[in-house]
């Protein structure tokens, strides 16, 4: 069966972006420069690989697909919270119960897809259009709750609350949105590629709008926050998705996009195990964390062959 493979290299390069994000590259160069990159360009990778999740869950449309579907998600979420149980684990049982529902770092993401897929399934007789706007009004309403708790306009326990990542960054407020979009792409292709043509200086502005929008927030907002989620993703994640497909590089190999999962899974390990050899140093360490992530996904590529839902 052929594959879109501009879509299998677009994900190996978001999850190049997103182990750069948790590295914070280039902070030991420029706080600016870093919050350009970490805080802006590299927001877009888990908005994109939500909308490439969304357009194919559209083949996901029926009880036996979808029961197929959520096992499969739910056992990768397993297996991954199982591997990563000596880092997370404590003896709060209340923290343990958090982590076990929400995901332990990157695995937040997983959750979100399984969670806001089966909200998506359900949905996905809703008319096209107020599906649209129920999943940008779920959006808008995420980056509101991100930007009062940016913005610190709150006391005491309200504040700590809005400033808690599950509060705005969950499977509702992000995840289901951005699967949404890549679901009504598909859905509504025909008419949508009839009236779209993606060219590469609409990429290029999209991107610059989601740059302009974290300046935005560096010099009157927070220089210190986290950007989960920005206004301009909403509509830079799908034209940057729509573009890369369009390319349509086709071949049968599914190895990068295996190799995109594992890296993704993976490197969090190698943060938790090498941060503290590399204080002060995040360009080195982002550089090490991924050269060791590319190389143990390699690793997990083989493994994958022979035990399944590693990947």
């Amino acid at each position: 069966m052929e594959r879109n493979l501009s879509i299998d290299i677009l994900k190996v390069i978001l999850a190049i972006a997103v182990v750069f994000l948790h590295t914070r590259i280039f902070y030991d160069v420029s706080t600016l420069l870093s919050h350009v990159f970490v805080q802006g360009i590299f927001r877009l990778a888990v908005p994109i690989f939500l909308v490439i999740t969304g357009y194919y869950f559209f083949y996901i449309n029926s009880l036996q697909r979808y029961k197929a579907w959520l096992k499969r998600i739910f056992i990768l979420y397993a297996v991954w919270m199982i591997f990563y149980l000596p880092i997370w684990w404590t003896q709060s049982f209340s923290y343990n119960f958090s982590v076990l529902y929400n995901g332990y770092y990157v695995l937040w993401y997983i959750q979100g897809v399984l969670l806001g897929g089966s909200v998506l399934y359900f949905c996905r007789n809703i008319n096209a259009k107020k599906l649209f706007i129920g999943s940008l009004f779920l959006f808008l309403l995420g980056v509101i709750l991100q930007q009062v708790g940016n913005l610190h306009l709150f006391q005491g326990q309200m504040d700590a609350e809005l400033n808690t990542y599950t509060v705005h960054r969950n499977f509702l407020l992000m995840s289901f949105p951005f699967l949404t979009l890549g679901f009504l792409l598909n859905k509504c292709q025909a008419t949508i590629s009839n009236k779209i043509n993606i060219k590469l200086w609409h990429v290029i502005v999209v991107v610059v709008l989601v740059v302009v929008e974290s300046l935005a927030n560096y010099f009157f907002i927070s220089r210190k926050e986290s950007l989960d989620q920005m206004f301009s993703l909403f509509i830079a994640a799908p034209i940057i998705f729509i573009y890369v497909f369009n390319q349509n590089i086709l071949g049968k190999n599914k190895e990068l996009a295996n190799l995109s999962t594992a890296i993704f899974l993976i490197h969090p390990f190698f943060i938790y195990h090498l941060k503290g050899y590399f204080l002060n140093q995040q360009t080195l360490f982002s550089l090490v964390v991924l050269v060791c992530s590319i190389f143990a996904g390699l690793i997990l590529l083989q493994m994958n062959k022979k035990l399944k839902y590693l990947l």
